[in-house]
């Protein structure tokens, strides 16, 4: 059977909505509340304008709801070496279980591989695999580190000796992201990749929050900040109500400032209920060794990422600065 990708119908979307609801949405969300939520999703300004859907069908039957495989492709921008390119974070990459053990998922990302390239002699991609790294580096995704710190919430932290603001304006956001760029373009060597912070993830990341608080916690008031700041040194966060945990999304601090803003981002869990305390992922090496009674790694999620040339590349070792939860989808 030859097989072609395609840009999802809305039916098929539709379908794959539903059939993914048992990998992803249960059994915290029913199946109507997870259509809810990627409704809800779809919506914001990052996935309206960043997310393609795609799947993998027939070449005699290309309106077929009965796909061979599905996945998510979200564009958003990166650095790499002096350049601002487009790069592509992969999501939710669904076989139906009948059409498993067949190659086709194998088919697809080649395939959309070959669409990235239609536009570009650099392919950058991101995703963060449930099913080990042996399968995505396969196909040319390498694994980056998967290590976190998960910080309890009755960890003995020190009182800021000075007020930290928090962020809860859209202004607010904008500037850190702003900084942001400028802290990673002054870090870039020419086999550096950076994917940019911006204020449409930021918001991507409190649309899902506030629709589990609602749903899952009975909230009927959502938490309104997203990080804290002083200055040049920031956390940007998001409120994770399934796993209740303070995920921190984006963290720029030095060592001198660390402990108070971990007082505040471990306030932050408290006052929503998230007693399982806060996470950090790719801690810096101070961080590591300072809290290292809290340093894992992960089993899921695992960050990986291509760097595909056409002409191909040799030896190219690529460095992924901030590989934070931020760059998740």
């Amino acid at each position: 059977m030859q097989c072609v990708l395609r840009e999802a119908s809305e039916a098929q979307q539709h379908a794959a909505d539903t059939l993914t609801h048992a990998e992803w949405g249960a059994p915290e969300l029913t199946l109507e509340q997870y259509l809810e939520r990627e409704n809800e999703l779809y919506a914001t300004e990052f996935a309206d304008e960043a997310m393609t859907a795609y799947v993998l069908v027939p070449k005699d039957d290309p309106d077929t709801l009965d796909f061979l495989s599905y996945v998510e492709a979200f564009k958003r921008p990166c650095l790499y070496g002096d350049a601002r390119v487009s790069g592509y974070g992969i999501d939710a990459v669904y076989t139906p279980p009948k059409h498993r053990k067949k190659g086709y998922a194998s088919i697809m990302l080649q395939q959309l591989v070959e669409v990235f390239h239609a536009t570009s002699s650099v392919v950058i991609s991101n995703l963060y695999s449930d099913i080990g790294a042996s399968f995505y580096a396969k196909k040319g995704w390498t694994p980056h580190s998967a290590t976190q710190l998960v910080i309890p919430t009755t960890f003995p932290s020190a009182a800021p000796t000075a007020a930290l603001t928090h962020v809860d304006s859209p202004a607010a956001v904008a500037a850190i992201c702003d900084h942001d760029v400028q802290l990673m373009a002054a870090q870039m060597t020419s086999s550096a990749v950076y994917f940019v912070l911006t204020p449409a993830v930021i918001t991507w990341f409190q649309v899902r929050s506030h629709y589990y608080g609602r749903k899952t916690a009975g909230l009927s008031v959502v938490p309104t900040s997203l990080g804290i700041v002083d200055k040049t040194q920031y956390m940007l966060w998001t409120h994770d109500f399934v796993h209740r945990r303070l995920v921190l999304l984006r963290c720029h601090v030095n060592q001198d400032r660390f402990p108070a803003f971990l007082h505040a981002a471990l306030d932050e869990a408290k006052k929503w209920g998230l007693t399982d305390g806060v996470e950090l992922w790719s801690p810096a090496p101070w961080m590591a060794d300072v809290y290292a009674p809290f340093l894992e790694t992960r089993e899921d999620n695992l960050p990986s990422l291509m760097v595909s040339h056409r002409p191909a590349k040799t030896n190219e070792s690529v460095v992924w600065l901030a590989n934070e939860k931020y760059a998740w989808v």
